[in-house]
């Protein structure tokens, strides 16, 4: 008779373990696909990656008598700082041109020290379309233009005044709701998505190896069995199949 004690441990509580383990996988698995595809999520998430000054600061932390200037700027810049803001499409589906309700003053941001110049934007993939934008005293609109799902948007803007958190003014997408996301979040879940995977990995491992072990012990059960019911009826094949029994 089989008992709970006999069971847990058994060969047929560990492939039912697995198997209930693979079963509640593939249904959420499933389950998850068919809710995505049925209810495609949208968001644009933004993040303020670096506030860096470009004018040195003397020992006692005031401020030198260095300072920059540009070409296009007014004069020199004794509070110049370098600000890289990027955008990414952090939805299932592509935002359009038509996803902006205000037009052209449907994303704007703001820096909270005077714009000079945007130096650089750069798109990834390179092969996306990137942005235009508009700069105006300490704001920054993004013209209206597709943002393809996956895609990231880095303006690398220079200002001039004291370090202000980069702000989002106006966020008028269409069900698209804008969300601020810090770098070091988004690290931090990548390491914790990479984590939780090798756990569940090393889990699986472990249940097959568990799986093997336990599989291997009952063939040994049964071949003992065997070689014990051959000893008596037929000798030559116990010999022959059979280890040796040492005495000791």
């Amino acid at each position: 008779m089989l008992t709970a004690e006999s069971y847990i441990g058994s060969n047929d509580f560990w492939n039912t373990v697995i198997s209930v383990l693979v079963g509640v996988a593939v249904g959420g698995l499933g389950a998850w696909a068919t809710f995505s595809s049925n209810n495609p999520r949208r968001r644009l998430a933004w993040t303020e990656v670096s506030n860096q000054s470009l004018v040195p600061t003397t020992a006692s932390g005031a401020s030198s008598s260095v300072s920059i200037s540009h070409a296009n700027s007014s004069g020199a810049l004794t509070e110049a700082r370098l600000v890289e803001l990027k955008i990414r499409n952090a939805g299932r589906r592509d935002i359009v041109q038509s996803d902006f309700t205000l037009n052209d003053d449907s994303l704007i941001f703001d820096f909270g020290a005077n714009i000079e110049v945007v130096l650089d934007r750069v798109s990834v993939p390179p092969s996306a379309p990137v942005p235009a934008f508009i700069a105006s005293g300490t704001e920054l609109k993004i013209k209206k233009a597709p943002l393809f799902r996956g895609q990231e948007v880095s303006y690398s803007v220079l200002v001039n005044g004291p370090e202000r958190e980069v702000k989002l003014k106006t966020a008028a997408l269409l069900n698209t709701p804008a969300k601020r996301v810090s770098h070091e979040a988004r690290q931090n879940r990548k390491l914790f998505v990479a984590l939780a995977a090798g756990i569940v990995t090393a889990i699986g491992s472990t249940l097959v190896l568990a799986n093997s072990v336990d599989n291997s012990k009952a063939e040994e059960v049964l071949k003992l069995k065997a070689c014990r019911y051959w000893d008596v009826h037929d000798p030559a094949r116990a010999e022959k199949d059979c280890p040796e029994i040492k005495k000791p």
